[in-house]
């Protein structure tokens, strides 16, 4: 999964990084920051730490994209409105869960609202910085945020160091197709197969694409190496064609001096024939 922060806030846990009070204000400061000043002021706590252990810990603090920083910063600076939709993240799964086609579709039309609302807060908050890259970035990891609890728990901490995807099944949109009747449990239960399937056939297909993938890369490999061979062959003719070239000059040359030398020949013979003739 992409974006997991480099450093989580302690939950009692071991492993990984270990966590200080001082190395959590440490990190707190640097995913503040703009991605740009990120590496100095990294390097700067470290050398100044004086503890190697929390040396090797800060230096492992990733530095963030600017879609990461962004969203960081409305973590920070937009806790507000950030809590708001992460609730409604909440209650979208709740809805999903019950099977509640007509309340996600009302929640569905609130989260669009608000991860539109968040994505330009975010790059208010950028200071205008965000190219179109970073601001799909932003807004695919506020939707990914509202789609799975984990991922919401990471945006909430403002340590992202990359933008989130969610990967799973997460709340239906409001465009969405939704069958609802909350009273009869046959539709329900329909419905209930129809997800099962549909997200199935999707598995299916994200396998299919995958092998896809791993078809393309294939062919392209080949490809560079069949390109590679046709270069090859060609500098291999081009090195034939000049010595072909060179050879047909000393061809024509060797020609010339037969010739010359065959009228040489002919001159002696005549010389010695007029001899012969006088005796």
């Amino acid at each position: 999964m992409l974006g997991q922060s480099a450093l989580r806030r302690p939950t009692g846990q071991t492993g990984g990084i270990a966590e200080t009070p001082e190395i959590d204000d440490i990190a707190d400061e640097l995913y503040a920051l703009p991605p740009a000043e990120f590496v100095t002021a990294r390097a700067e706590h470290a050398s100044r730490s004086g503890d190697k252990a929390l040396a090797k810990a800060i230096g492992a603090l990733r530095k963030p994209t600017v879609a990461a920083w962004a969203v960081n910063r409305l973590a920070r600076e937009a806790s507000a409105e950030l809590a708001e939709a992460l609730a409604l993240g909440d209650r979208l799964r709740e809805a999903q869960r019950r099977l509640r086609g007509t309340e996600l579709r009302n929640l569905g039309e609130r989260r669009r609202e608000l991860v539109n609302k968040l994505t330009r807060r975010a790059a208010e908050l950028a200071g205008g910085k965000l190219g179109g890259d970073a601001e799909v970035q932003v807004r695919n990891t506020l939707g990914a945020a509202l789609a799975d609890q984990g991922l919401a728990e990471q945006v909430r901490v403002g340590r992202l160091t990359k933008a989130l995807e969610h990967t799973g099944f997460g709340p239906l949109s409001s465009d969405a197709p939704v069958v609802v009747d909350d009273l009869a449990d046959r539709r329900e239960k329909r419905h209930e197969r129809a997800l099962a399937d549909a997200r199935r056939d999707l598995a299916e297909a994200d396998e299919e694409v995958k092998a896809a993938h791993d078809r393309v890369r294939a062919a392209t490999a080949e490809h560079a190496e069949r390109v590679r061979e046709v270069d090859d062959l060609r500098a291999e003719l081009r090195q034939a064609e000049r010595t072909e070239q060179q050879a047909a000059q000393r061809l024509r040359k060797a020609g010339q001096q037969l010739e010359t030398t065959q009228d040489m020949r002919s001159a002696a013979e005549q010389r010695l024939a007029d001899l012969l003739d006088r005796q």
